[in-house]
């Protein structure tokens, strides 16, 4: 499909000229989509935590300049001839990108349909262009179709975090085996652990959320936490296996000491889930404990478009939603920075008018 006169000619972004180097905000001329690409009119970018490893350059395989972003809301602008005609990719229809970009279809993981561990998954904001930008390319197969309802209770900012943070927290309790009224413990209370809160309580969970200080308790309760621990005074593990131990534990916070020191709240038969990124040592497990209790240890990321899509309109029936702080893109690097110096509550959003 050819541009229309109604685009413009150029449009802003958020760019990393190398690893180590500030951000600038660059203009980039407007191209017609490829054939299997949709072009997207950015509303909102939340800034992830991840977009660190292409600002330090610690991300494998990374070519610069890079526009990073992976929790992309807007409208369809213009797609491909490859698309024209098919429903789903509607101009002006409600879209989004999330971190997976795509996968190949056709090695072993893809063939057992577990496309999120593609051998050769592209990544939003990593392999290609990512949403921190007016106007974004998506391929076809990390399009996210999102429902209009969603706008009805949330703004385009508050939905667009769901598309990874979202859906990490959202996949971590729901591949987790266990049954309505089990203890779920959500360690941290940040851009993952609010949101692990409210998918873990609405889903019938008994949730303990557990966090240092007394400053989040009315925040945990309100999100839908039963009960609140303060690791400042309290021995979180021992309060925990006084009442049979956690069924789900859900590490947000990325330290790992503190995932360290959680561990042994697992319950028997229990499962502890990582979706943070912590990246200041490794993670000790006692053996013995994790063999006595038959207990699992496991990461996890978010998946691919139909799981975040799952999320979406999970979040839309249900009322889940982040909390964010909106910037402009002028005020990228103010919001990056709050983000690495864990000073965001909890989502940092760009918007885009």
């Amino acid at each position: 499909m050819a541009l229309t006169s109604a685009l413009p000619k150029t449009y802003k972004a958020v760019s990393c000229a190398g690893p180590h180097e500030p951000w600038e905000v660059i203009t980039k001329e407007l191209r017609t989509p490829a054939p299997n690409e949709v072009l997207l009119r950015v509303h909102a970018s939340g800034i992830c935590n991840s977009d660190h490893f292409v600002a330090e350059g610690t991300w494998p395989g990374i070519s610069y300049p890079r526009i990073t972003g992976h929790e992309v809301v807007g409208r369809i602008a213009a797609v491909g001839s490859a698309l024209e005609g098919d429903a789903r990719f509607k101009v002006d229809a409600l879209a989004g990108a999330g971190w997976n970009g795509g996968y190949c279809g056709r090695c072993e993981y893809c063939r057992q349909g577990e496309y999120w561990t593609c051998a050769t998954a592209a990544v939003t904001g990593f392999t290609f262009d990512g949403g921190h930008a007016e106007y974004m390319y998506v391929p076809e197969m990390a399009v996210v179709s999102l429902p209009e309802e969603a706008l009805q209770n949330a703004s385009y900012a508050e939905l667009a975090p769901l598309l990874c943070a979202g859906c990490t927290a959202f996949g971590a309790i729901t591949t987790t085996k266990w049954k309505p009224g089990d203890l779920c413990l959500v360690q941290g209370i940040g851009g993952l652990g609010h949101l692990a809160i409210q998918f873990a309580a609405r889903c019938g969970l008994k949730v303990y959320a557990v966090s240092s200080g007394s400053s989040k308790r009315d925040l945990a309760l309100s999100l839908g936490a039963h009960e609140y621990i303060d690791s400042s005074t309290t021995d979180v593990v021992s309060a925990i296996q006084a009442l049979g131990g956690a069924q789900v534990i859900i590490c947000t916070a990325p330290y790992a000491k503190h995932i360290s020191a959680i561990l042994p709240a697992v319950a028997k038969n229990g499962t502890i889930t990582l979706i943070s990124a912590a990246t200041d040592g490794p993670v000790e497990v006692s053996n013995v404990l994790m063999n006595m209790n038959r207990a699992t240890l496991r990461g996890f990321a978010c998946g691919c478009a139909p799981d975040t899509e799952q999320c979406i309109r999970f979040s839309t029936l249900q009322g889940v939603k982040p909390m964010v702080q909106e910037f402009s893109v002028e005020q990228f690097t103010d919001a990056y920075t709050a983000v690495m110096a864990n000073k965001a509550r909890f989502r940092n959003v760009v918007v885009f008018p």
